[in-house]
């Protein structure tokens, strides 16, 4: 399958394709869309093909393609979202990673890895993650490291003034 990971900044993906535990071949998992986005598919690779083209198309409501096996992070100049099978923009908070690999991406995130890292060291554990790492650093409203946005969303209110 795929490891793709946002670590608050950066998104990365692995390039293996594998079927049913073998590996098939290797391609590339990280798109920038028509206006601008940035996405990363783990999943069905024909099923992309779909979902990238709906996207492109201005992602019409009543016009979602039907898939079963997609999860993919997008990231561009309205935040990060995550998108699974229902393909419902749903927004992200903080670091995330999806595919066979996401466990592994986010312990490493854990230790202090940046979304390259991370993704390395899924390719290590992951039998179907591997080959070379795709990344970018997209311009995002997120586009700042998850603890500054965490220190300032727990930061007190400043006291009102009159």
């Amino acid at each position: 399958m795929t490891t793709i990971v946002w670590d608050g900044t950066t998104l990365a993906t692995d390039s293996l394709i594998s079927v049913n535990g073998s590996t098939y071949n290797h391609a590339q998992k990280l798109f920038q869309l028509d206006n601008g986005e940035w996405v990363a598919f783990a999943g069905e690779q024909q099923e992309w093909w779909e979902v990238m083209e709906w996207l492109n198309a201005g992602a019409p409501r009543n016009d979602k393609p039907h898939v079963t096996r997609v999860e993919m992070i997008l990231a561009g100049p309205d935040g990060v979202f995550e998108m699974f099978n229902k393909l419902v923009r749903i927004p992200v908070k903080g670091p995330v990673a999806y595919g066979t690999g996401w466990k592994w991406a986010l312990a490493a995130i854990d230790h202090g890895k940046n979304a390259i890292e991370a993704v390395e060291y899924a390719k290590t554990r992951d039998h179907d993650s591997g080959g070379e790492v795709q990344s970018v650093t997209p311009v995002t409203r997120a586009g700042v490291p998850f603890e500054t946005l965490m220190r300032d969303v727990e930061a007190e209110p400043e006291p009102a003034t009159t």
